[in-house]
């Protein structure tokens, strides 16, 4: 950039008309002898916009390049000289600070009249004699912008109509690497420019450079590579523009620049950006299903149990977990679902990822589909902020859609388009956004039925039930309640801190001849209440209350004669249990949780006869309440 003292001594110097110009006000600085005359002094000293006869706009396009570029020649401006005739001019421009430009101008038809005379000869000679010429107009040119071109930060260099350097300026050399000896007289595309960044050959009839002198215009790219003197690329940006001779296309002149640092720089920080939203959108998935309580403490298979049932339940389970297609996992309320997705899940090769629960039993449509889908903010009343769907938070992972029967069937139009498209939408969003996941959806209805009532997609129904799977009643599969009973036995106390406790030969009796209406869920609760209210090791089961709970007739007052028979007869179950014996680990006291003397005090009051019930079968199903 030149400093006050050197822009002074170059307007003074310079052989050609030249101004340094105020663009902020529009005002001429200062003017040598050679403007003065070419201009007029009086029009030198008003502002530079009533000089110009060429069209305002490209004036400014001009300019605006000059501040781009640092420097640039034109051949568009068109002044009024000393007798107010239109000067038809070329302009080399160099902006020396922030709004003062220098201009040197050239006064075409003055110069084309002066070579036509001087080189009429010379003109009409061929091969060498061309040549010469036209590398003497480059030469005078440099020598006329000697100090222009040294003096800018941009590499600048010319070239003829057969691609060989002319001249190269300074900035050029230190970039390049290569010397002006090195370069003027030699053909610079097989040397600078001669392949791309991938090593690619660059052939010459593909350059931009050469198109912009055979084909008369100018050349912007901004995405290129020059190669060094050392072998080594530069990224450069550059602009290529015609020169003429005496109305001949003479070849053109090069201005670009270093942006090396600018791309890489560029490039880095794209990857950093593409690394953080990367992050940022794992950290979103991992904190959200955090918060919302997605792995909790089922997370783990639970699958317990020896029974075919539970057999066949794994195998289907361990085929569920080696694909990717949808589950439809059915069976009554508490007979163990949710452990099921849990136990597909954690066998499949998703189970780094999520498995997001959500409860399709929302009365609220438009929360639920907002809980599923996500949200803008503002997509609705009360969306205060962006929230991140279960959709999403299940990418990669699993999706488990519990009471699927009950998600609104308009949602249903929108998650099988999910499934089908593999792209979803959140609420307030035009945007689509792709998402990868493994849907199980749990049902306690014959979703079959609920297709065939008109209130569940068909569509949907077969896009999920892709592998299906049922889980049996726990009453249907007594063998692994022993099992599933000491599981929940384990857990509850270490969950819970509480003393080791067993399960004995007759709790398990106890718990195999109960009818179990709430399946594995039931069993859980009974055996967590038992542990907590365990006394000196041992467990107490009180079925009569979990079953009155359920009963609507709960509330039913009984007569003095009904309790007699209803006590009458509960101590018969015990005595037909126990085969007749009273005392001892498995006998009738012991499951009724009384001492002996007070069931042989029974059995007389209420005159029964015990040795009747020695070889009995037990009557399961008959539950045995606690006096």
């Amino acid at each position: 950039m030149l400093d006050a003292v050197d822009s002074t001594r170059l307007v003074k110097h310079n052989p050609l008309p030249t101004v340094l110009l105020d663009t902020a006000s529009d005002s001429i600085l200062a003017a040598n002898p050679a403007a003065q005359a070419m201009f007029g002094a009086a029009a030198l000293e008003g502002a530079f916009s009533n000089m110009l006869r060429s069209d305002h706009s490209w004036t400014c396009v001009f300019f605006d390049a000059v501040a781009h570029f640092g420097s640039y020649v034109d051949r568009k401006l068109v002044l009024a000289g000393q007798n107010r005739e239109p000067l038809h001019l070329q302009s080399y421009g160099v902006q020396y600070a922030r709004d003062r430009v220098l201009l040197s101008f050239l006064d075409l038809e003055e110069h084309n009249h002066r070579n036509r005379v001087a080189d009429k000869d010379a003109h009409q000679k061929a091969g060498l004699s061309q040549w010469k010429n036209i590398y003497s107009f480059f030469q005078e040119v440099e020598a006329q912008n000697h100090l222009i071109l040294e003096a800018a930060g941009e590499g600048i260099y010319g070239i003829n109509a057969k691609g060989q350097a002319t001249f190269v300026n300074r900035a050029a050399q230190e970039m390049l690497g290569w010397s002006s000896d090195d370069l003027v007289g030699r053909e610079l595309h097989p040397i600078i420019h001669n392949k791309h960044l991938n090593g690619d050959h660059f052939p010459a009839h593909q350059c931009p450079i050469y198109a912009s002198f055979r084909r008369d215009e100018t050349m912007r790219v901004d995405d290129d590579v020059f190669w060094r003197k050392d072998g080594r690329p530069i990224m450069v940006e550059y602009v290529s523009t015609p020169i003429y001779d005496h109305d001949v296309l003479a070849g053109a002149v090069v201005i670009f620049r270093d942006v090396t640092e600018r791309k890489e720089n560029e490039r880095k920080l794209r990857e950093a950006l593409a690394q953080v939203e990367e992050f940022r959108t794992k950290l979103e998935q991992e904190n959200e299903y955090l918060l919302t309580e997605i792995r909790t403490a089922r997370s783990h298979t639970g699958v317990v149990g020896v029974s075919s049932a539970l057999k066949a339940l794994n195998s289907q389970i361990d085929l569920a977990a080696q694909n990717d297609a949808h589950v439809l996992v059915s069976g009554p309320p508490g007979s163990g679902k949710s452990l099921t997705v849990s136990a597909i899940h954690e066998a499949s090769r998703r189970h780094r990822r999520p498995l997001v629960r959500i409860n399709c039993d929302e009365t609220n449509r438009q929360h639920l589909e907002a809980e599923l889908f996500g949200h803008r903010r503002g997509a609705f009343p009360g969306a205060t902020r962006d929230e991140t769907g279960k959709v999403l938070m299940a990418h990669n992972g699993t999706l488990h859609l519990d009471e699927i029967a009950d998600l609104p069937k308009t949602v249903q139009a929108k998650l099988h388009d999910v499934l089908k498209t593999g792209y979803f939408q959140r609420l307030g969003e035009s945007r689509q956004t792709p998402v990868s996941l493994s849907v199980v959806a749990t049902t306690s209805r014959d979703l079959l039925t609920e297709v065939r009532a008109g209130r569940f997609r068909q569509d949907l129904y077969f896009a999920l039930n892709v592998f299906s799977i049922r889980c049996e009643r726990l009453c249907d599969r007594p063998e692994d309640i022993p099992y599933l009973a000491k599981h929940f036995l384990d857990r509850s106390t270490r969950r819970l801190r509480l003393p080791k406790t067993r399960l004995t030969r007759l709790n398990i009796d106890v718990l195999q001849q109960y009818s179990w209406p709430g399946n594995v869920r039931e069993l859980e609760n009974v055996i967590e209440r038992a542990a907590i209210l365990a006394q000196g090791g041992r467990l107490k089961f009180d079925f009569q209350l979990s079953e009155s709970r359920a009963d609507p007739r709960s509330d039913v007052v009984l007569t003095m004669e009904e309790l007699r028979d209803l006590e009458s007869k509960n101590l018969e179950n015990a005595l037909r249990r126990s085969k007749g014996k009273v005392s001892g680990e498995r006998g009738a006291a012991a499951m009724l949780g009384v001492a002996p003397t007070t069931v042989y005090s029974k059995i007389k009051s209420l005159r029964i006869d015990p040795t009747r019930f020695k070889g009995t079968v037990a009557n399961f199903g008959q539950p045995v309440a606690r006096s």
